[in-house]
């Protein structure tokens, strides 16, 4: 008998907090119904050309709406992302955050190589450093239980076609979701700057749903102009996009 009281309590109590994830319906209202159900399957990619007549196809409630921010760095290309980080058992905010954190487990991560016809490793080399002033490596900080409102670190990563990239992460964890900026502060060089400091921001908000991690991205891109003509942007920022969602989803599987 106590232990049928205990399960009716323990489902009171948690039945509501399951019941209270959103859906993409109540975060994107407006947004085409075809381009949520690419979200909830392989996932939702869109790129253009700032000064093209193309406007943005994801339409998030004002409460999570990253425009502004992406808009003020006046970037040449945008990219759109939607998908779900899909889990097997209930993610949480906690996860979301600790998972962000792990930034030593970029070191390795692969994506294919159209060129070689085969899986090629994006970053060689990644870890916290010290600050913008003080490139000194550190460790990944252990799990934590709790999180603060706010919290910036210092990221490098050695790139396998730009060599060491620099890049500054803000994470804020106020509200249903969590946001993460990642701008670099040092400009991205393959052999000249191909992208000045400050002129990449990524823009991330992660929210818990039923099925894992939804992930809305917003990130723009301001490039060299003989970059432009050689190189495919949008393209090659959405790589390493999918290499950071993937990085993002392996981390919550290992907690």
């Amino acid at each position: 008998m106590k232990k049928s009281i205990f399960v009716m309590y323990v489902l009171f109590l948690t039945g509501p907090l399951f019941a209270e994830t959103r859906n993409l319906e109540e975060l994107f209202p407006g947004t085409d119904a075809s381009i949520l159900g690419s979200a909830r399957g392989r996932g939702y990619s869109h790129s253009m050309k700032v000064s093209e007549s193309d406007k943005l196809t994801i339409k998030p409630v004002d409460e999570i709406d990253m425009t502004r921010a992406v808009l003020r760095a006046s970037p040449m290309y945008i990219i759109e992302n939607l998908l779900i980080l899909k889990n097997n058992k209930p993610v949480t905010k906690l996860d979301i955050y600790n998972a962000l954190c792990m930034i030593s487990t970029l070191q390795g991560r692969e994506y294919f190589s159209s060129t070689r016809g085969r899986n090629t490793v994006m970053f060689e080399e990644a870890s916290r450093i010290s600050g913008a002033n003080n490139l000194k490596k550190q460790k990944d900080p252990p799990y934590t239980s709790s999180m603060p409102s706010e919290e910036t670190m210092f990221i490098m990563v050695k790139d396998a076609n730009f060599g060491n990239c620099y890049y500054r992460a803000e994470i804020k964890t106020a509200g249903r979701g969590i946001r993460y900026s990642l701008s670099n502060f040092k400009s991205i060089n393959y052999f000249i700057p191909v992208i000045k400091q400050e002129k990449l921001l990524i823009q991330l908000y992660l929210e818990p749903v039923s099925e894992g991690v939804l992930v809305y991205g917003l990130t723009g891109v301001d490039a060299a102009d003989f970059a432009e003509a050689r190189v495919d942007i949008p393209s090659t920022i959405t790589k390493r996009l999918d290499v950071i969602y993937g990085w993002i989803l392996d981390n919550i599987k290992k907690l």
